[in-house]
């Protein structure tokens, strides 16, 4: 089967919304974010979420990549990138009233969501300069489609950016994927630990902070993800 990395479009929404739903059902964290949330409820805040992102892609450096089925055109993977990139004072005053304006459906575990999302909101100011650094903020790839490759060809796409820039690159990571993220070149440097006891979880979930240097690791092929 044959794959190819374009280009994401807002047409693209409900499929990637799709593709997001069913990649993140069974995280331990992100999983536990909305469980009494109404799914069709659940389904339009996604697509207002992405729509977002979209319009709101010159306040943030984004830059998103989908990797479809060549022959049928499917959606199958889906990756958002954040490239360096500077704001004016008008824009930096735009991009502060966004990050004000977060709201939650009914049903959201909201303290799940400020701890988890504040413990992210932390490092990234400690560690990613958004005028330099490349940002890997978001990787998915449907289930029935993993152990493909499809992550590598998303993954590839930006370090190719990143190494002409001679740039880092900063994500934060899943156990699941830490182990390709390595195999490129990422080196873990701090952690978001959340004991899901109270979340209605069991035990202690944890993702990794990582950064990469420039032309480290390996961009050829590695391990199908």
């Amino acid at each position: 089967m044959a794959f190819q990395v374009l280009p994401a479009e807002v047409s693209d929404i409900p499929d990637i919304v799709a593709v997001h739903q069913a990649s993140w059902v069974n995280d331990p964290i992100i999983g536990r974010l909305m469980p009494d949330v109404d799914p069709k409820v659940k389904y339009e805040y996604d697509v207002d979420y992405y729509k977002n992102k979209f319009e709101t892609k010159a306040l943030t450096g984004a830059v998103m990549h989908k990797v479809v089925e060549t022959e049928t055109g499917k959606l199958v993977a889906y990756a958002k990138w954040k490239y360096p990139y500077s704001l004016t004072p008008e824009q930096q005053a735009e991009k502060a009233k966004l990050d004000l304006n977060r709201s939650y459906p009914p049903g959201t575990n909201v303290e799940l969501y400020e701890q988890f999302f504040g413990r992210i909101d932390t490092l990234r100011k400690k560690y990613l300069d958004e005028e330099k650094d490349y940002f890997l903020h978001l990787l998915i790839v449907l289930p029935s489609y993993q152990r493909q490759g499809l992550g590598t060809m998303l993954i590839r796409e930006g370090l190719a950016a990143a190494d002409r820039d001679n740039a880092r690159t900063y994500i934060e990571a899943s156990p699941m994927g830490l182990g390709l993220y390595k195999k490129f070149g990422w080196k873990e440097i701090d952690d978001i630990v959340i004991d899901m006891r109270p979340h209605g979880g069991t035990g202690i979930a944890s993702e990794k902070c990582l950064m990469r240097e420039p032309g480290a690791g390996i961009l050829g092929t590695v391990e199908m993800v």
